[in-house]
């Protein structure tokens, strides 16, 4: 793994993107299909009933999950640009610092998972026989926090060093032995929603004692013991820069919940077609998300090299990208609609609605993966609360008052549009935040220097 480390301060700057992107794609890859196997082989072991059992379970797993990712993101930053400045020796108190977190996260995670599980659920009007069927489900899952958690922070660290393609390898490695004991415990054994949990558990686990491993090998941290004072520092930085990263995943899950208690009014078969686009979107999102994470990546260390214009350069290019890409990703889902929707369920209401949501959201795709991108640089250059604000502005304060207030007059299509409201003002936000850096610099007049870019820490 050691020879494949990206230096991304040289070469060509879309180049470097997209190679960085790739294996990052790849491993999303792997996962989306894991999900997308797991939502079939329980719509169709389990039933509709089990599907919207997982659908309604997902919020309160991202939740935990993709807090402890934005923590993860924010040590993934603090290592490439570490590498983008050649200061390798701070790379043992990084370690030191995430495996700490990771541990902490972790028991702390089981902990809440057990107290606050039911009441959570309550609370999203979640009652019944699918009540428990979703604490059952959470419930097995938690068992496998601890591999969840590791093999996120393995990744986390590989992407810091730029060896996305390791990072590539240790998810894949968890997701295709995910997919194997998916079908073996749910279609196999028939445990139901339980086993599709367990699945997950034990791969997750399997694939962080096999990147530890590796890792170990590959990279060999620096000599000498870690000083507390130096990882207490690192461990600072990395919640201040991760905690709005954090917050922002705290607000999509919690939104996410909310939207959960709007669409139960309307049943299982509405709430499964729920389930079903989001994992078509996220699906569809990967390769952009990579783009996102690649460029986090390119602008850290080009950032941190002092390389401010290439930084713009790389940006620019992958933008250019992302439109391109995002106009034939559309219109494929929109032109499969039909055998997506059926390929989760027989049910036709179900088919039927999850079409009609594709239908309205997909033509608007571009908005959604533009702005991720335009994230992905903001993240790099450290200025982590923009979008946090956007989430904020966009998700919590535009779309769910959107759904909840014209659902009633207008039924569930108001949910499906605001969708798009929501796309289309996070994206606003974003490309005003980033004017300094989209707009052509003007070239200084004779005789005078030109003016330094600081890499701001605030919008």
């Amino acid at each position: 793994m050691g020879d494949v480390v990206t230096d991304m301060t040289t070469g060509p700057p879309l180049r470097r993107i997209v190679g960085f992107a790739l294996p990052l794609a790849a491993a999303s890859l792997f996962q989306q299909v894991y999900l997308l196997v797991d939502s079939v082989v329980v719509g169709r072991y389990v039933g509709v009933d089990g599907l919207a059992a997982v659908g309604a379970s997902g919020p309160l797993f991202y939740l935990l999950n993709a807090m402890f990712i934005g923590l993860g993101t924010a040590f993934t930053i603090r290592l490439a640009h570490l590498r983008g400045a050649g200061q390798d020796r701070q790379r043992r108190d990084v370690v030191v610092a995430l495996a700490a977190v990771t541990v902490c996260w972790t028991l702390g995670c089981v902990l809440l998972v057990t107290v606050l599980a039911e009441p959570v659920l309550a609370l999203m009007g979640i009652t019944g026989a699918l009540a428990e069927q979703c604490a059952r489900f959470i419930g097995v899952l938690s068992l496998g926090f601890p591999g969840i958690f590791g093999s996120a922070a393995v990744s986390a660290y590989l992407r810091g060093l730029g060896d996305s393609r390791a990072a590539m390898w240790v998810q894949a490695c968890g997701n295709l032995l995910n997919i194997g004991l998916a079908l073996l415990f749910v279609g196999g054994l028939g445990l139901g929603i339980a086993g599709a949990a367990l699945a997950t558990a034990v791969a997750a686990s399997v694939a962080t004692v096999v990147g530890v491993a590796a890792s170990a090998r590959a990279y060999p941290l620096p000599r000498g013991r870690p000083t507390r004072r130096a990882v207490r520092g690192e461990f600072v930085d990395a919640v201040r820069l991760g905690a709005p990263l954090a917050t922002q995943h705290v607000i999509l899950a919690v939104g996410i919940m909310v939207l959960v208690w709007i669409i139960e009014p309307y049943g299982e078969v509405v709430l499964a077609a729920f389930t079903v686009v989001s994992r078509v979107e996220a699906f569809s999102a990967i390769l952009f998300l990579s783009f996102s994470g690649a460029v986090t990546a390119f602008a850290a260390q080009n950032l941190g090299a002092g390389h401010v214009e290439r930084a713009r350069q790389g940006l620019l290019r992958a933008l250019g990208l992302t439109v391109g890409l995002t106009v034939l990703v559309s219109a494929l889902v929109l032109l499969a609609r039909g055998p997506v929707a059926a390929l989760f369920t027989d049910d036709p209401t179900t088919r039927r609605v999850t079409g009609q949501y594709l239908l309205i959201i997909f033509p608007f795709l571009s908005l959604y993966t533009v702005m991720v991108v335009l994230h992905g640089y903001l993240n790099g250059a450290r200025r982590t609360t923009v979008p946090l604000v956007c989430t904020i502005v966009a998700f919590a304060l535009v779309q769910v008052p959107f759904a909840y207030v014209l659902s009633r007059p207008f039924g569930i299509e108001a949910v499906m549009w605001a969708v798009v409201v929501s796309w289309t003002t996070g994206l606003a936000y974003s490309v005003f935040c980033l004017r300094h850096v989209l707009t052509p610099r003007r070239t200084p007049a004779r005789g005078h220097p030109p003016t330094p870019v600081e890499v701001r820490s605030s919008p």
